[in-house]
């Protein structure tokens, strides 16, 4: 039994050297994946703008659209991810799968004149969400 306790001593005291410095996690900001991330933004508003849609000459709905720009190259190569779209006004989610070019125009129906429309953006990556970038856009006439 003390020759037991003999080997284990050393054993410990060499492992515990091997110890590290502390990790800070409010220090990993840098990963565009991470919640906290602080660097350039992941997800961009590239236009904004309100337009009435025609039908046959009459005017039927009138939509703000916003064009954003996912910034791949931030990402890991080959990151699948899904744009999450959150409209902060009503709290509707819109969920498009990455094979939907990440710059096409999205419409939201029903806007109101002088209402400010805002949108939530993140990528989810497997079961996780990024961090949230908000653009709002005020509904022209």
């Amino acid at each position: 039994m003390k020759r037991a306790l003999f080997l284990l001593l050393p054993v410990a005291l060499g492992l515990s050297g091997c110890l590290k410095d502390d990790l800070d996690p409010a220090s990993l900001t840098t990963n565009p994946l991470d919640p906290d991330y602080q660097g350039p933004a992941l997800i961009e508003l590239v236009s904004d703008t309100t337009r009435i849609v025609y039908s046959g000459g009459l005017p039927v709905d009138t939509v703000v659209e916003q064009t954003i720009h996912v910034r791949e190259d931030l990402l890991p190569a080959n990151t699948n991810w899904k744009l999450y779209v959150t409209l902060v006004n009503t709290g509707e989610v819109f969920d498009y799968g990455s094979e939907v070019p990440p710059s096409q125009d999205r419409p939201y129906h029903h806007v109101v004149s002088g209402t400010s429309y805002c949108y939530d953006y993140q990528l989810k990556v497997q079961f996780s969400l990024t961090k949230a970038w908000r653009y709002c856009t005020v509904a022209e006439p």
